[in-house]
């Protein structure tokens, strides 16, 4: 497991760096590194627990069925970007 993580955590840092302030979801996610759904959800958990990223829940007006969850680097780690 901690292996998937160091593998997958500088993707997933970069890619959340590109995307907009509201982050991007598992299915984003999935196209953008080109890696399995499973894979990035458990890289993503540690991630969030260990504080790198949070999660929040994408809301889209008008849109129906479950509102997906969306990962942004938390606002410390944003510090650094120009």
């Amino acid at each position: 497991m901690l292996e998937l993580v160091e593998q997958y955590r500088p993707r997933i840092i970069e890619a959340l760096t590109k995307a907009t302030p509201q982050g991007l979801t598992v299915k984003e996610l999935c196209a953008a590194l080109g890696a399995g759904e499973q894979v990035l959800r458990r890289c993503l958990a540690a991630l969030v627990l260990a504080g790198v990223i949070r999660e929040t829940a994408r809301y889209t007006p008008g849109a129906r069925g479950a509102v997906p969850r969306a990962y942004s680097l938390t606002d410390a780690n944003r510090e650094g970007e120009p």
